[in-house]
């Protein structure tokens, strides 16, 4: 890999930490903050409880924003934010209200939270969800703000300083968002193609492990006959057993495991007809439930060619979407057998005839 590449794809992790360190940093302040004012004011009991719970959403709603910095924020992770900013907002009136603040300086930072996470939703495209829950925090400002004694309960309803802020990340948001929307698209499609390069590596180191494990089964035969031995039985019946093997690789590649490979070679060389093949059902499951679905049918294969001497047996993974995922069929004299194995890795239904 390039420096440049090396150095493209390492960016986006030391931003994130970068990011995450400020959301710590700043909610560490905060928190602190609300204990010190709450020590000095007294607050009671209820009120700890109010404003530790409006802390709480304000943190909930902020780890969202600063794990999907490089990533698409969904429409139901907005709303939620959104929904945890309000409920914030809420438990901060709340508890202000209850204790009949004189006044509202313990309880402004927590307020001040709800413009930092709104501005910040807002350049993640959202900004009538934002408009949305400015609206319900006004009004829930509006409803409880006379419940306290502060004769300046109607300013840190929405300060002047929020309202420009807001007014400015709207303008900003809407002015910026084709640039903005551009350059998520970007970040996908350069997500999309470092998969695409993984990917070949992955396919290319495949690759060479095929074709290495089948040098080292070829060359001796070919050595062989290279220096004039005659060419045995056993060497046809082995070089159409590095054929099929070969075979295998290509249209079972899921299944060209190290268990699949030695049980069918084995059953191959006793005379059992063995075909292994993958239809890609597989790749929609994930790397964990298919290497789960992966080592079930090996084991079922290898259990099931362990005493057969002769007949036919098929291994397949089916193809996206198709129930069962991975079949192993039977078919040995009196024997007819089919071994069904779901998503899940385990057996679900083996039917016998």
């Amino acid at each position: 890999m390039s420096p440049s590449a090396g150095e493209r794809l390492g960016r986006p992790p030391a931003v994130r930490m970068l990011v995450l360190g400020v959301v710590v940093i700043y909610f560490a302040a905060l928190g602190a903050y609300t204990v010190h004012s709450g020590i000095e004011v007294g607050f009671d009991s209820v009120s700890w409880i109010g404003m530790s719970a409006a802390f709480v959403l304000f943190v909930a709603a902020a780890v969202p924003l600063s794990i999907t910095i490089f990533a698409e924020l969904t429409d139901a992770q907005a709303r939620a934010i959104a929904l945890l900013t309000v409920g914030g907002v809420a438990a901060t009136w709340g508890s202000a209200a209850y204790a009949h603040a004189p006044g509202l300086a313990a309880y402004q930072p927590m307020l001040a939270t709800a413009t930092v996470v709104a501005v910040i939703l807002m350049f993640r495209g959202r900004v009538a969800l934002v408009w949305a829950a400015i609206s319900s925090n006004i009004t829930i400002g509006l409803i409880l703000g006379p419940f306290t004694e502060s004769a300046r309960w109607f300013n840190a309803v929405l300060p002047r300083a929020s309202l420009t802020i807001l007014f400015v990340g709207t303008c900003g948001a809407v002015l910026l968002g084709p640039q903005m929307a551009e350059m998520r698209a970007l970040g996908r499609r350069q997500r999309a193609d470092d998969k695409d390069v993984q990917d070949r590596r992955h396919d290319a180191a495949d690759r060479e492990d095929r074709i290495r494990r089948i040098d080292d089964r070829v060359r001796p035969l070919l050595s062989r006959i290279a220096d004039g031995h005659e060419v045995t039985d056993d060497d046809v019946i082995d070089a159409r057993l590095m054929e099929a093997k070969l075979r295998d690789g290509i249209r079972g590649r899921a299944l060209d495991v190290p268990r699949v490979r030695a049980s069918v070679w084995d059953a191959r060389r006793r005379g059992v007809s063995v075909a292994v093949l993958d239809d890609g059902g597989l790749d929609a499951l994930g790397p964990d439930r298919s290497a789960a679905v992966v080592e079930a049918a090996a084991v079922v294969l290898e259990s099931e060619l362990a005493t057969l001497t002769s007949g036919d047996v098929v291994a397949r993974i089916a193809p996206a979407g198709r129930d069962p995922v991975a079949t192993v069929v039977v078919v040995s004299g009196a024997i007819r057998r089919r071994i069904e194995l779901g998503a899940d890795g385990f057996v679900v239904r083996t039917v016998e005839a």
